[in-house]
């Protein structure tokens, strides 16, 4: 062999093989030709011959193609502005001891009046809330709870290392049009300012708000997030106006549905379904530089005439809240389900007409280290009388009793009550020094309230407070500690007695099968633990 020839044959090679790379390198997908066509010209200048150009194009014929270089394995819409995952995890020891309202019959010996109960907890909340194009925002939040009960989160650990359930426990949309006005609808969180008093801190309710913040309306203040979009569960207040007019005013309502009824039911005593009407006047006054807040939120509660589930009409024309079997309910139960809270009434919402007016003073000492915050709250319930005597009673200040430990014993009720102001009207008041942001953090509370049988709603109170009982005084006392900056160490204690300490018979006490004012004291002790992430 000439070397003239071998030098071409080397050349030949090294051709085939760079063209071999490109070719590998288009066929990844990197930039894309007309493979063949390129092949016929390389054929034609001699470059290649045609066996040769045929081997090298089945070889890049068996190069997987792929797309390019790939994006996030996570994809939102373009639509999506912001998305925000968080969540929390709390454990819970829980003790719990009542002493029951009913006296203990004469000479029995299987009455236990005084029930105490422990148990271990936990509360697991995952949230996602977002912000979306054309001043769209929404959230969804799952989280445990023990038999739906929408007035807490909490599980109880039971036997068997059992699994748990998961809830939808919020699912909301809203939409901010123009700065100043929103309209949030679905499970949301409560949109108003409120304490325990009269909600329990879990409930979310179901149905349409519809805010105006006047201070952004008119331009007093630089605007803000907007309703139902916080963290903490709440939605939040006006932000403080950064300068001009120190005032926030804030225009709250919502359209809330509690229970469906079945229109076509012959059973229910009242076919329309339960509604509640809520609106707040939300005012918010900072001072000397805002080292001074005044909050103030006067509501009117408004709830419709409507039964709540297992109810039928008495002859009398009451509402029966099944105490005893009727022949259509399913399984001889006497129910067709009732409400999920700790102590529920699924009679009526009949006569709810409540004013309530919650508020706090805050300062900011030490350089705004130390805030300390003094709040109250009231409640009073306009029909309070007609719902004391027409659906809670009648309720009587004595009881006797006949039977033996053999045969059973059977209450008889005397001495009828008439309802007064303390009934149907409710009060708190309560310090709360420090604050839970940062590790070593720690902060004090204590209130103290009392509710009257008829001054709030049984099926949204705190569960905490009483046992969910009404007719209830005492206090609530607790101290939190920032183990880390996302760490909390919390014990709380609630201590209560009744109001009315003489108060029997009716819906609203033992022996219904729906007392939500049935004991004489109430001590629970709870030992938490948290973590958010």
């Amino acid at each position: 062999m000439f070397q003239g020839e071998k030098n071409l044959m080397i050349r030949n090679k090294l051709c085939l093989f760079a063209i071999g790379g490109l070719f590998a390198f288009l066929a990844a997908g990197v930039v894309r030709a007309d493979d063949s066509a390129l092949l016929d010209v390389l054929v034609k200048k001699g470059i290649l011959t045609k066996s040769e150009a045929e081997k090298l194009e089945a070889e890049v014929s068996k190069e997987p193609v792929t797309q390019g270089p790939q994006g996030p394995n996570i994809k939102i819409g373009d639509w999506v502005q912001e998305l925000d995952l968080y969540g929390d995890i709390r454990f819970r020891d829980y003790y719990q001891k009542d002493e029951a309202q009913l006296p203990k019959p004469p000479g029995a010996t299987a009455y236990d009046q005084n029930i105490q109960r422990q148990r271990i907890r936990f509360r697991l909340r995952l949230d996602a809330t977002f912000r979306l194009a054309d001043n769209f925002f929404g959230g969804v939040e799952l989280s445990t709870s023990d038999n739906k009960d929408g007035a807490t989160t909490n599980a109880t650990y039971t036997s068997g290392f059992d699994n748990y359930n998961i809830y939808i426990s919020r699912a909301f949309i809203g939409w901010a049009p123009i700065d100043g006005l929103t309209f949030v609808v679905g499970k949301q969180n409560n949109p108003f300012y409120t304490t325990e008093l009269n909600w329990a801190p879990d409930t979310g309710p179901t149905g349409i708000v519809e805010r105006v913040d006047f201070h952004r309306l008119f331009g007093w203040d630089a605007g803000g997030e907007p309703a139902g979009y916080s963290k903490d569960g709440k939605t939040p207040p006006p932000a403080p106006a950064p300068s001009g007019i120190p005032i926030d005013v804030s225009l709250i309502a919502g359209q809330f549905i509690f229970f469906n009824n079945n229109a076509d039911s012959n059973v229910s005593f009242d076919k329309t379904d339960a509604y509640m009407f809520d609106t707040q006047l939300l005012t918010k006054v900072k001072l000397f530089g805002g080292n001074v807040s005044i909050t103030f939120g006067p509501q009117v509660q408004i709830w419709n005439d409507a039964g709540l589930g297992p109810t039928g009409v008495l002859p009398n024309g009451q509402p029966n809240p099944a105490t005893s079997i009727t022949a259509t309910a399913p399984s001889g139960t006497g129910a067709f389900g009732t409400l999920n809270n700790a102590n529920p009434f699924p009679v009526t919402s009949r006569d709810e007409f409540y004013l309530q007016a919650p508020g706090d003073i805050t300062f900011k000492l030490l350089g705004g280290k130390l805030p300390v915050t003094l709040y109250w709250d009231t409640t009073y319930n306009v029909w309070g009388p007609q719902r004391f005597t027409d659906v809670y009673g009648p309720l009587f200040s004595k009881v006797t009793y006949t039977g033996t430990n053999a045969t059973g014993f059977t209450a008889h009720f005397s001495n009828p009550v008439r309802p007064t102001f303390q009934d149907y009207f409710g009060w708190l008041v309560g310090i709360k020094v420090g604050q839970n942001k940062h590790a070593g953090d720690i902060s004090f509370l204590v209130d103290y309230r009392q509710i009257g049988i008829a001054a709030a709603d049984p099926n949204i109170n705190s569960d905490d407070f009483g046992d969910s009982n009404l007719n209830m005084v005492g206090w609530r006392g607790s101290v939190a500690f920032n183990v880390t900056d996302f760490a909390v160490l919390q014990v709380t204690g609630w201590f209560t007695n009744n109001l009315d300490r003489n108060l029997y018979g009716g819906f609203a006490t033992s022996p219904s099968l729906f007392p939500i004012a049935n004991r004489n004291t109430s001590t629970v002790l709870a030992i938490d633990f948290g973590v958010k992430f």
